[in-house]
């Protein structure tokens, strides 16, 4: 694979703020194309080793990914480290900070940006994990894309209501031993999706952030290669 020409510049002119419209993404291009494009949300610690590493595994099954940074407009180039309680705190903090109106806006722009490499063939899904996860679900509620999987976003049940308005397919990988989503909102978001045959919920016997590699306590292999085959068909869909 050949990766993109770090870091790479996204322009979103609908919301300009006082530093700028422009944030960064990290970029990686499949051999041979055309593919089909990704957007990858990070969770609550931005765009880190481990965030790149799944955007190369991502790339690696034939698709142009892209993942941006969606706490810019909170703190540029932020990355933290989950072993740090300090670093921890803040993306909580950001988590409940970040506005998911231009948040979603910076997706749409990504977008845009992915289909303009050549390299892409046009056809676009999205993807995220925890707050990223959440970010996927609205991306698929809200903008015109081909496929989204969310991985135990946190934050879903708030805009359960827009659930409604998903039209292309979708899948949700929830941990039923997840600390951040109870059993009883899992129940509630399961209950909201059902009447939309578009989105489909897969359970794991797993907590928060199964398919974090680096979290030792959490990282279930299992779980995690189960829902990244399922994420992987899904999107070899858009081929």
């Amino acid at each position: 694979m050949a990766n993109i020409s770090l870091p790479v510049i996204i322009s979103n002119p609908e919301f300009p703020e006082k530093d700028g419209d422009t944030f960064g993404a990290y970029g990686v291009m499949p051999e041979f194309g055309p593919a089909p494009g990704i957007v990858l949300l990070h969770e609550i610690f931005g765009v880190t080793d481990w965030v790149k590493n799944t955007a190369d595994l991502f790339a690696a099954q034939g698709y142009c990914v892209l993942a941006p940074e969606i706490f810019w407009r909170l703190e540029r180039n932020f990355n933290a480290d989950f072993k740090i309680p300090e670093q921890r705190q803040r993306g909580f903090e950001y988590r409940g900070l970040i506005d998911h109106d231009k948040a979603v806006a910076d997706i749409a722009a990504t977008i845009k940006y992915l289909k303009s490499q050549p390299k892409c063939n046009g056809r676009i899904g999205v993807t995220g994990f925890c707050t990223g996860g959440t970010l996927a679900f609205l991306s698929a509620a809200r903008l015109n894309i081909d496929a989204a999987a969310s991985y135990y976003g946190t934050q879903i049940h708030e805009f359960i209501t827009e659930g409604q308005n998903i039209r292309c397919p979708m899948i949700l990988h929830a941990g039923t031993r997840d600390e951040h989503v109870s059993l009883k909102l899992l129940e509630e978001i399961k209950r909201s999706l059902s009447p939309n045959l578009n989105a489909t919920i897969y359970e794991y016997d797993a907590g928060h952030a199964f398919a974090h590699t680096e979290r030792n306590g959490l990282y279930s292999a299992a779980s995690a290669k189960a829902a990244h085959e399922r994420t992987f068909k899904l999107f070899d869909g858009l081929k």
